[in-house]
């Protein structure tokens, strides 16, 4: 049936048509003429190794880029030029092959911040979420943090996200590249079915296997080129293989040990902890050992215990003698499964990504000998062959396979005990496995003992010669020699039937705690401790002198706060999208001497007028500049908003070189109002801040804001405009130090440009104490408000207790590291 269906597309148009597609990065061609059609109701695999230009080309189709040369005709219509836009408007869909998840957003909110509005119609958003994710059996709370969510579970989530929509073009990058058998399984399922309702589905994937379950027709790149094309039928997998890397599949994994039973190098026995219980196997000098199961049964929490990850009890053993859980870690070498969030650093080079672990054993005196630094680098380079423009590159301009070469030269260089391979092929092409296959059995010659994880049978068929298969946390099956087979591997898996003993009740999470341990991870939790050291504070305070709570230090406290808190909630914003914006107190400053000019005793009511919209179009202004140098100019916001706050202290002390201009009385009685010892500014700066925290939890705009502060380039792919986003973010941040400026133009009375410089600083502390993090994406306004009203209420208490000024800073310190120190401790336990 598959095979007449792709007959039968044949015949039919096709949706997508690329011609003489032509795509040069600074003047490397990474596709040269490349022509291919995509016809409705059929799978078509996109085969070729990492840096052949699959992605390059699937970013072309989905609009990300654009090619130098040749044209994109959907439907017969040439579309040019492409854009995001445009491909989400013709029903272009995207899964990548790294997922584009939102690890400070909730599973709910990566669903709704990803997707049109238009699918949430017709019932409530939590009920067609749970749909989507039943659709691909992802079994996760809504709102739990998509940092929680296993590497399986983000691409299942990425998935979810592609076929919400039921598009006409389905891009899938890798789906099946963390999924287990059931899932795999699954998602051929959705594929086949929607096939059958004529979407047209572009399946980029390195395993041959699937290639034969799922696709109809297949295209193969090499170097930026069409190698060859043809229908699934009718190619071979040596010819797949001759035109991916020009060998054959015959070649793919090196001989097996040679000796039947080797005298054991490693052995582990009654290994247990989190997810496994009393695990034991042995390996000799020139085996490798595989770990599978269906994914959950504990197959990785063995791995990460063996690195040292996580705690275990039991006995392991390295050529014959007993480690501790220190020298269990001081021997490990760990490539882990997610590559990019545990096996790389980002900001670092290719050189520094390889030998950061080694810096030791290249060290003289604690410094680093370069010229062995580079030899050590080349050597391993050269045996790995390892390509990359150079050592001092950027680690993420290397493909994924190349990427995972560097992660697997660290591990050697370090001269390991023993080796720990986790998922050591995924996302990695065809011709880069073949240099991983041999160089982990070269080191397990060499005496090195080997441990692999795959979720890949044929994988671990060819390259091991032992394989323990898991299920629930323990053994079910020991394979070696003849009986290490994908079949044998997969009937075990399926038909274990242990079961991990019980934990104990001590063991076992309460609904009490799981609800606890949620509240601390979300980014309101720190109303709770801020209420509560603001009340104890003022009851010592009141303590040592009767007159704190006297509705003149109450009132004066919550006025000062209240100029504190708009402007602290201006930083909130810029922190939220990951950025800083250091030009808010000469901001309110420089606003308060321009209404210095208007907003006098004797002027007008439109004179009056005037001054307030000169004030909000002065921070319409900045914001405006502020967002433009950081996304268009290539500033970074420590340096746009740092030139930004020179310039307008200067205009500043320009307008005024003192104090002048006195303000209007009536204004800043009517504006300082109170309700017995409340001022109604006050009340309106809560208000403001619950209104804005209602809009970044519930609102598309508060999602992409944070979006943008979780991972810029993740929001990019989901379709946010990200600049666009980011230009609004600043100007909220400016208006937002308006506000705060007209109440320090009530608290002064007096157009000073001294006034304002200190607001910077205070604003960050405000914010840090409020909780909002420094790094993007989680924050919380209520708890920036909390923030400015303790900050005010210790310097308040310095001058009630007769202490010198120089505790106002000792305190704000204290306060500042105990809030750092006191909130990342606790998320941080929330993800064990």
């Amino acid at each position: 049936m598959q095979l007449q269906d792709a007959a039968v597309a044949a015949l039919v148009a096709p949706k997508i048509r690329l011609s003489g597609i032509t795509k040069v990065f600074s003047g490397v061609t990474a596709l040269s003429n490349v022509s291919v059609d995509i016809h409705p109701g059929e799978v078509h695999a996109i085969l070729g190794e990492n840096g052949a230009g699959k992605s390059t080309l699937m970013n072309i189709i989905a609009g990300v880029l654009t090619p130098e040369q040749g044209s994109v005709e959907f439907d017969g219509v040439t579309v040019s030029p492409m854009s995001p836009e445009k491909a989400a408007a013709l029903g272009v869909s995207i899964s990548y092959q790294h997922p584009a998840v939102l690890d400070d957003l909730s599973v709910l909110e990566n669903l709704r911040v990803a997707l049109p509005a238009r699918v949430f119609e017709g019932a409530a958003p939590d009920t067609i979420a749970r749909a989507m994710l039943d659709d691909v059996g992802l079994d996760v709370a809504l709102h739990l943090r998509a940092d929680a969510l296993t590497v399986a579970q983000k691409h299942l989530l990425e998935i979810a996200k592609a076929l919400a929509t039921r598009p006409p073009v389905l891009i899938l990058d890798e789906p099946t590249a963390a999924l287990d058998q059931d899932a795999t399984e699954m998602l051929f399922d959705r594929i086949r079915a929607i096939v059958a309702k004529g979407t047209a589905v572009i399946y980029i994937t390195h395993r041959l296997a699937e290639l034969r379950q799922i696709a109809h027709r297949v295209t193969v790149l090499r170097d930026g080129r069409v190698e060859g094309g043809a229908l699934v039928r009718d190619v071979t997998d040596d010819d797949l293989m001759a035109m991916i890397v020009g060998r054959s599949l015959a070649s793919a994994f090196p001989p097996k040990c040679a000796q039947a039973a080797p005298e054991p190098n490693f052995a582990v026995s009654g290994l247990s902890g989190r997810k496994f219980h009393d695990v034991g196997f042995a390996v000799g000098r020139g085996q490798i050992i595989g770990i599978a199961g269906v994914e959950g049964n504990g197959q990785a929490q063995v791995m990460r215990a063996l690195a040292g990850l996580e705690a275990w009890t039991g006995e392991v053993r390295l050529n014959g003698t007993a480690l501790t859980a220190a020298q269990v870690r001081q021997n490990t070498a760990y490539m882990p499964s997610d590559r990019h969030s545990e096996g790389i650093i980002a900001d670092l080079t290719v050189r520094e990504n390889a030998t950061f672990s080694a810096l030791d054993q290249l060290s003289r005196l604690g410094i680093v000998n370069r010229r062995s630094e580079l030899a050590e680098v080349n050597r391993l380079f050269g045996s790995l062959a390892v390509k990359s423009p150079g050592l001092d590159a950027a680690i993420l301009s290397l493909s994924g396979g190349n990427q995972q070469k560097v992660v697997m030269a660290r591990a050697l260089m370090s001269r390991p005990g023993f080796i720990l391979a986790d998922e050591p092929t995924q996302g990695v092409d065809v011709g880069a496995r073949f240099e991983i296959y041999r160089i982990l059995r070269e080191v397990s010659q060499s005496g090195t003992p080997v441990i692999v994880n795959s979720s890949d049978a044929a994988e671990l068929e060819g390259l091991c010669d032992i394989v323990i298969v898991m299920s629930r946390g323990r053994v079910a099956e020991t394979l070696t020699g003849e009986a290490v087979t994908e079949e044998r591997i997969v009937a075990a898996a399926v038909k274990a039937q242990t079961h991990l003993a019980q934990a104990a009740p001590s063991q076992s999470p309460r609904p009490a705690a799981r609800g606890l341990r949620s509240f601390i991870q979300s980014d309101n939790a720190t109303v709770a401790p801020l209420a509560a050291v603001i009340a104890l504070l003022g009851l010592y305070v009141f303590s040592q002198n009767g007159n704190y709570f006297s509705a003149f230090n109450i009132s004066n406290i919550l006025l000062l706060a209240t100029a504190l808190g708009f402007i602290a909630m201006g930083q909130t914003i810029a922190l939220l999208m990951g950025g800083i914006d250091l030009s808010v107190g000469p901001l309110a400053g420089f606003l308060v001497v321009v209404a210095s000019f208007f907003i006098n005793d004797g002027q007008s009511p439109q004179t009056i007028a005037l001054g307030f919209a000169l004030m909000v179009l002065g921070a319409l202004v900045v914001g405006s500049v502020n967002g433009l140098l950081i996304r268009f100019a290539n500033f970074t916001p420590i340096a746009a908003t740092l030139a930004m706050y020179i310039g307008l202290q200067g205009m500043s002390f320009v307008l005024r070189d003192g104090p002048d201009g006195y303000i209007n009385f009536a204004v800043m009685d009517f504006i300082g109002w109170k309700l017995g010892p409340i001022p109604v500014a006050f009340i309106v700066l809560v208000a403001v801040a619950l209104a804005a925290e209602y809009g970044l939890r519930y609102s598309r705009q508060g999602w992409q804001l944070r979006a943008i502060g979780s991972h810029e380039g993740s929001a990019r792919r989901m379709g946010i405009r990200v600049d666009r986003v980011a230009i609004a973010g600043y100007i909220a941040v400016a208006l937002c130090t308006a506000l705060g400026a007209v109440m320090l133009m009530v608290q002064i009375g007096v157009g000073d440009p001294q006034q304002g410089v200190s607001y910077t600083l205070a604003s960050i502390t405000a914010v840090v104490l409020g909780g909002t993090s420094l790094r993007g994406g989680r924050g919380t306004f209520i708890g920036t408000v909390m923030g400015a009203v303790l900050l005010t209420e210790v310097l308040n208490a310095v001058s009630f207790l007769g202490l010198s000024q120089t505790y106002q800073y000792v305190f704000q310190g204290v306060l500042i590291l105990a809030a750092a120190l006191i909130y990342s401790t606790a998320r941080s336990q929330t993800k064990t």
